[in-house]
């Protein structure tokens, strides 16, 4: 690629040469170009001379194209109707203030997306770009400017607010309580089908961990349904097919319509919460502002938390995965 200006030819040459096989005609070319006729039929015999091909059969009233002259024409139409159509779209994205934003799956999914109508309302000279991801914040650094993240701080690159602290509690459709009684106890969820997400990596909070903060064993799985997707997770629990682990924010809309109800009140807290991280690298104003759009979405939310009666070894739940997470 680095001889590109030895093997191709000079762009004022290919751009007359296009124009007047397209018009077929040296005259509407030059009209077109707003040069003179003697320009246009100058570059395209130099043209001609630098390849060693004869591109047009010129008639008395006009242009024919020649085979190889065709061939050329239909390159070089498509070549510079590609680098118009570029230079279009690069225009646009210039003229708008954009910012792109990292989050997980799930997160997009479940909350993010229903909302971004009332951000487009509030912000519509920005344009925002969302990348979802479960790869980790690490993995989609360079990419974004503001991002929702799952964790704990510190974030390398980034500063970070707290959006909601890390909480996770029995979630299950109406339909699957429907025909069965109602669990008041932990234990009694031993007794019902449970879904678990198929995540081994240190800190994860899991049903393991839930029935281990509030002192009941788990036996080995025998009516348990595994998955590899929160999203799938949930959706599973929406369908009625057993009880799964929600998480607070994540599952509010889904609690809020009615689709996932709380079989019961117990909940843990985990070490990790929800942050939204600005790049400090990429700062703009465009981050800022969904940051702070974002940070208003979830006031009501960070102020209703779970009351200490409802979960009575959140302490010990929040020390105990503090030492798993990473």
């Amino acid at each position: 690629m680095a001889d590109l200006w030895r093997r191709v030819p000079r762009l004022s040459a290919l751009l007359m040469f296009e124009a007047a096989a397209r018009h077929l005609s040296f005259t509407l070319a030059a009209r077109e170009l707003q040069v003179t006729q003697a320009a246009v039929s100058q570059q395209v015999r130099a043209l001609e001379k630098e390849l060693g091909i004869v591109l047009f059969e010129r008639l008395h009233r006009g242009l024919i194209l020649t085979a190889r002259g065709t061939r050329l024409y239909r390159s070089v139409a498509m070549a510079l109707e590609h680098i118009a159509s570029t230079s279009d779209d690069l225009r646009t994205v210039t003229e708008a203030e954009s910012t792109t934003i990292g989050v997980t799956l799930a997160f997009a999914s479940f909350w993010l997306i229903s909302r971004l109508p009332d951000f487009r309302a509030r912000h519509p000279d920005i344009d925002l770009r969302v990348v979802a991801s479960d790869r980790g914040i690490e993995k989609i650094v360079d990419q974004v400017d503001a991002a929702i993240a799952w964790g704990h701080p510190p974030w390398a690159g980034f500063s970070a607010t707290l959006l909601r602290q890390g909480e996770a509690f029995p979630v299950c459709s109406p339909d699957y309580l429907r025909d069965r009684p109602k669990p008041t106890r932990v234990e009694q969820l031993l007794g019902e089908t449970l879904l678990f997400i198929d995540d081994d990596r240190p800190g994860h909070a899991d049903w393991r961990l839930f029935f281990a903060e509030h002192g009941v064993k788990l036996p080995p799985a025998t009516a348990h349904i595994k998955m590899n997707s929160l999203p799938l997770l949930l959706q599973a629990a929406s369908e009625g097919q057993g009880i799964a682990l929600g998480y607070g924010l994540l599952t509010d809309d889904l609690i809020a319509r009615g689709t996932l109800v709380r079989p019961l009140a117990a909940s843990i807290r985990t070490s990790r919460s929800y942050y939204v991280l600005l790049s400090e690298r990429r700062s703009s104003r465009e981050a800022s502002a969904f940051r702070d759009w974002l940070l208003a979405q979830c006031t009501p939310g960070v102020l209703a938390m779970t009351e200490p009666s409802q979960s009575a070894p959140a302490d010990r739940a929040h020390r105990a995965d503090r030492r798993r997470a990473y």
